[in-house]
């Protein structure tokens, strides 16, 4: 991006920005399948599987997308008087790595989502 222009005027900027949008949506979409099966049945399915997946891959994307826009900027902490939101992105950014691990790492849900949704042999 050149300096002095503004973001919204870069291609790759835009076409980030788009991608970001559409994952955005998928992820909705995911969840209104999702909350449809526990109003049908009363029980939670794999769907919570791919969620946890799709929403903790997703987040890491975002804010990868989002130290991209802020340059150096998005690198400060809380407590620095030039940091972006209070070092809320800095944050974001350190801690989306733990959304992958944390409720069950990426590898044990597409373990479960194997199993319990495409019908394959366990792995142990």
């Amino acid at each position: 991006m050149r300096e002095g222009r503004p973001a919204s005027e870069d291609p790759v900027i835009r076409q980030k920005l788009a991608q970001c949008y559409v994952e955005v949506e998928v992820m909705r979409a995911n969840q209104m399948r999702a909350f449809s099966r526990i109003s049908a049945t009363g029980v939670p399915g794999p769907e919570g599987s791919i969620q946890k997946i799709f929403w903790s891959e997703l987040n890491q994307r975002l804010q990868q997308a989002a130290q991209e826009l802020l340059g150096p900027w998005g690198q400060l902490e809380a407590g620095d008087p030039r940091a972006v939101d209070h070092g809320a992105w800095s944050y974001g950014y350190l801690r989306a790595r733990g959304n992958t691990i944390e409720a069950g790492t990426s590898e044990i849900q597409r373990n479960i989502i194997g199993h319990f949704v495409l019908g394959l042999p366990r792995s142990y």
